[in-house]
């Protein structure tokens, strides 16, 4: 009586491996620009969650509010007192001859926990801007100024735009 022998065989073996690594090589950009794509999106809708956090906010507590992105094309740490400084007016506000700030270092620190939206950026994407590096949001919820973003990883585009009454829009495209 004969036994099979059970397995695989080399040959077997070496077939299988090499149909595997031609799917990989086909799989690879795919997963790639999958990735791309998911940190175009995380950005995108970062973005578009803090501006309608900062619209909410600012129509709330009747004051203004900051969104910033938390890299610009000439900071890449672009972070909640750069923000603040650059946005709310009243936070380097000085009086007096010498010069003494309006707001005390508490009183700043709470301009930067409540007035001011960090939106994280990955720092492999691009980000440009046709206005500032910010959008302040008035007690009553309008932007400053209209707004657009530009979030880039090749190939993969997104366009946010911010109007004056705080409505966004969002298209897509390719850099």
């Amino acid at each position: 009586m004969q036994r099979k022998e059970q397995g695989f065989t080399l040959i077997e073996l070496m077939v299988t491996i090499a149909v595997l690594g031609i799917i990989a090589t086909w799989a690879i950009p795919s997963f790639g620009n999958l990735v791309a794509k998911q940190k175009i999106n995380s950005a995108t809708r970062e973005l578009i969650v803090g501006v309608n956090q900062a619209k909410s906010q600012a129509a709330i507590m009747k004051t203004s509010v900051a969104v910033c992105l938390n890299k610009t094309n000439s900071d890449p740490d672009f972070d909640r007192n750069k923000c603040a400084s650059a946005a709310i007016p009243e936070y380097t506000t000085t009086t007096g001859t010498p010069p003494v700030a309006v707001l005390t270092d508490d009183q700043k620190k709470e301009v930067r926990n409540t007035r001011v939206i960090s939106v994280p950026v990955d720092k492999q994407i691009t980000v440009s801007s046709t206005s500032a590096a910010s959008i302040l949001f008035n007690e009553v919820g309008m932007a400053s100024s209209a707004a657009t973003f530009s979030i880039c990883k090749s190939p993969f585009l997104a366009t946010v735009t911010v109007s004056k009454l705080g409505n966004v829009s969002q298209t897509s495209g390719t850099c």
